[in-house]
C-alpha cells in the first residue's frame, strides 16, 4: 500500500462501583428492566446529583496506571444531545478539564500509544430493539463511566487489537472494571483515516461503532482500511462520518455525518461544584496499582525464559499465571511446567471448567518432575494428571494403584523387546532396508506389551542394539 493507516481509539469503561455515579441506585443493570432507577438518574426536575467518591478513586487509579497527569482542579459539564435512552437529554461529562491527560500505554513490543485524556461521565440507558419497535431500559443510566481516548498513534489493525488487549488487562489488574464486553462494561469506538505515506497532513477520519469484541474492532478496521484505500485509488471522496460495523455481512455502512465537539453545546454543570483532587487521594490510589500486565510479561519472558506467546497466555489469565508460578516454586523447570500447563492441563480445564480443578500446583509440579526424571513416560504422566486433576489424590498412590511407573532398566524391558522382534520379522527387515517408520512401529509394540510403562528412549536404544546384533550375525 502507498498509504499509512492512522487509528485512534475511544474506550468507554464502566467502573466497578456498587452504586451509580450521581445517585445511590445500584450499578447493576442486569436487574429486571427499569428497577434500579430513581428521580436523579431519570432526570426529574428539581433533583440534585451527588458525586460518587469511589468513582473518583477508580478514575484516578486508571489515570495513574496509564501514566497520565492528574489535573488538580476538575469540573463537570453538560454534554447536550437527544436520544431515547438519555432521559435528561444531556450527559454529565468532562471536556475542558478531564481527570487525567497526556499519558500512554506501552505494548509488549515497546511502542507507547499516547493517551490524550481520561475523563469521568455517566452512562446512558439501553435500547432493546424488537421487530418493529424498541424498548427503553434505564437501569444502566448513571452508571460510572471512564472514557479513555488514545492519540492517533496506532498504525495498523493488529496494533489496535494489542492496545485494547493490554488496556483491558491493565483495568482488570487494578480492579477498576470487569471489562465484560458482553455486558457492555467495555465499549470501543474507533477513528481511522488513511494518508499517503510521505504526506504530513492526516486524511479524513471515519468513526466506527457497534463493534462488540476486540476481533470485531480488528475486522471492522480492516474492512474500513480497504474501503478507504479503494476510495483514494479511484478518486472517490471520503466523508467525515460515523459508520456502523455489520459483523454478519462483514462490512460498514453509514450511520450519520460526524458531529464536532461544539455540536454538543458543552457548558459547566451548575449542580456540581468545581473541586480539587487531594494529593493524599492520589498517593492512596498509587498503592492499589501493583504489578502491571507489561511488567508481568517482561518478568515471565526474562525471568522464566518463556516465549512471548506463552508469557502472554499467563499474563491474560491471572489464575493460570498464579498456578504456573506456584508450580515453579516446587520444581524449577519453567519450560516443562509451562508446556504441560498449556497442553494437557489446559485441555482438562477447558473441558471440565476450572471450578472442578482440585489438583494443587505442588502435586502438578511433582508429576512433571517424575516425567523429567524418567519415572513416568508421556502417556503415564498424562493419565496421572487426568486421574488427579479433579481429586488431588496422592501422586504416588495413583501411580502404584494404576501400575504406571516407567520401566527403564534393560532387565525389565528385555522380554518385551525380544517378543516384539520375534513377532515382527518383516518389520525388522524393513528397518534394515532404511525404513525409519518401522522402528516407531517396533517401539509401539513394546509400549503395548508393557501396557505403556516402557521408557520409549531406552526401548529404542535396546531395539537398535538387538537389530544391529542380528544384522552382524547374518
Amino acid at each position: 500500500m502507498n498509504y499509512q493507516t492512522v487509528i485512534g481509539l475511544e474506550v468507554h469503561v464502566q467502573l466497578k462501583t456498587k452504586s451509580k455515579i450521581f445517585c445511590s441506585c445500584p450499578a447493576d443493570f442486569d436487574a429486571p428492566a427499569n428497577t434500579n432507577i430513581c428521580p436523579v438518574c431519570c432526570g426529574y426536575p428539581g433533583v440534585l446529583p451527588v458525586f460518587n467518591k469511589q468513582a473518583l478513586k477508580l478514575g484516578i487509579r486508571v489515570a495513574l496506571a496509564l501514566s497520565c497527569k492528574i489535573n488538580d482542579s476538575i469540573y463537570f459539564e453538560r454534554k447536550n444531545y437527544f436520544y431515547p435512552d438519555l432521559p435528561k437529554n444531556y450527559q454529565i461529562s468532562q471536556y475542558k478539564m478531564p481527570l487525567g491527560e497526556k499519558g500512554y500505554l506501552e505494548l509488549p513490543g515497546g511502542k507507547k500509544i499516547g493517551i490524550t485524556r481520561v475523563h469521568l461521565e455517566e452512562d446512558a440507558g439501553k435500547l432493546i430493539h424488537k421487530d418493529n419497535y424498541s424498548l427503553v431500559d434505564l437501569n444502566r443510566t448513571g452508571t460510572p463511566l471512564l472514557e479513555i481516548v488514545s492519540e492517533p498513534d496506532i498504525a495498523d489493525t493488529q496494533e489496535a487489537y494489542d492496545y485494547l488487549t493490554y488496556l483491558k488487562l491493565t483495568l482488570q489488574y487494578i480492579e477498576a472494571s470487569d471489562c465484560d464486553m458482553e455486558k457492555g462494561s467495555l465499549r470501543c469506538d474507533a477513528n481511522i483515516s488513511l494518508k499517503l505515506k510521505e504526506a504530513a497532513e492526516l486524511g479524513t477520519k471515519v468513526e466506527l461503532k457497534n463493534m462488540n469484541s476486540f476481533k470485531g474492532v480488528r475486522d471492522g478496521l480492516e474492512f474500513e482500511e480497504k474501503r478507504q484505500a479503494n476510495c483514494l485509488e479511484t478518486g472517490e471522496k471520503i466523508f467525515q462520518e460515523t459508520r456502523l460495523w455489520d459483523a454478519e455481512k462483514s462490512k460498514t455502512y453509514v450511520m450519520r455525518s460526524k458531529e464536532e465537539a461544539h455540536d454538543y453545546r458543552y457548558f459547566p454543570e451548575p449542580d456540581l461544584p468545581d473541586f480539587k483532587v487531594a494529593r493524599e487521594l492520589i498517593e492512596e490510589e498509587k498503592k492499589h496499582l501493583g504489578e502491571q500486565p507489561l511488567d508481568k510479561y517482561r518478568r515471565f519472558t526474562a525471568g522464566y525464559k518463556l516465549s512471548g506467546k506463552d508469557a502472554d497466555v499467563f499474563v491474560q489469565d491471572s489464575w493460570l499465571g498464579k498456578f504456573f508460578e506456584e508450580a515453579c516454586g516446587h520444581f524449577n523447570r519453567p519450560d516443562k511446567i509451562a508446556g504441560w500447563l498449556l497442553g494437557p492441563f489446559l485441555e482438562h480445564v477447558n473441558e471440565r471448567g476450572r471450578e472442578s480443578i482440585k489438583i494443587t500446583p505442588q502435586n502438578f509440579a511433582k508429576i512433571i518432575q517424575l516425567f523429567c526424571e524418567d519415572k513416568l513416560n508421556n502417556l503415564a504422566a498424562k493419565k496421572v494428571i487426568a486421574l488427579c486433576i479433579n481429586t488431588n489424590d496422592s501422586i504416588e498412590g495413583i501411580i502404584n494403584k494404576e501400575g504406571l511407573a516407567q520401566v527403564s532398566d534393560s532387565g525389565g524391558l528385555r522380554g518385551f523387546v525380544d517378543a516384539a522382534l520375534a513377532e515382527n520379522p518383516k518389520v525388522v527387515e524393513e528397518y534394515l532396508a532404511g525404513k525409519e517408520q518401522a522402528m516407531m512401529f517396533l517401539v509401539g509394540q513394546v509400549m503395548k506389551k508393557s501396557k505403556g510403562k516402557a521408557n520409549p528412549k531406552v526401548t529404542r536404544e535396546m531395539l537398535e542394539g538387538k537389530i544391529k546384533n542380528l544384522k552382524s550375525d547374518k
